[in-house]
């Protein structure tokens, strides 16, 4: 994913949390910690790589718990492997437990970074986005553009899943050109 794109969900992120967090000249409310949230957003630790969400989900990571806060018939059609769908208004009446790790998805990642925002509103601190959504399992995972020396582990983990991994530099340019048009607004 390219700076551009992280900083622009980081700021939007943000954006969304800076009226939540009430008035500024008052104490934030308790359970949200403003300046935790934005050292997060800034660092990128409030989201998880596709692959690496792969991984957790083939090694069966305790306490993983994956949501796609997509409508119901888009989960429909096209969801990640263990995901349940749980829209926001769905969400919002979930609980969750503490020793749950909570990855959230959407559509391309900003719906799920909203989400993110607000159960740290709510005092869930366990919790991550995959920053580019379904897009990025897609390109990440089921369709990866491997360079040549890349770890084979890679490929397996994407076969695992039924993907097919692609070898080679001069591809991966025409792909990635194809994925920023398909991504855009």
């Amino acid at each position: 994913m390219n700076l551009n794109r992280r900083l622009g969900i980081g700021a939007l992120a943000c954006g969304l949390a800076a009226p939540l967090a009430g008035n500024p000249y008052r104490p934030p409310r308790a359970g949200f910690d403003v300046a935790a949230a934005a050292q997060l957003i800034m660092t990128g630790r409030e989201h998880v790589k596709a692959i690496e969400l792969a991984a957790w989900i083939r090694d069966r990571k305790p306490g993983l718990r994956l949501i796609d806060v997509r409508a119901p018939e888009q989960f429909g059609l096209d969801a990640i492997p263990t995901a349940e769908n749980l829209p926001l208004d769905a969400l919002l009446r979930t609980s969750f437990a503490p020793h749950e790790c909570i990855v959230l998805y959407s559509e391309q990642g900003a719906h799920a970074g909203q989400t993110w925002t607000l159960l740290r509103t709510m005092g869930i601190l366990n919790a991550w986005f995959i920053a580019g959504g379904l897009a990025d399992w897609h390109d990440e995972v089921l369709a990866p553009v491997l360079a040549r020396d890349a770890d084979p582990a890679l490929a397996e983990l994407s076969r695992y899943f039924g993907g097919v991994p692609t070898l080679g530099e001069g591809v991966a340019s025409d792909i990635k050109t194809a994925r920023s048009r398909r991504r855009g607004c």
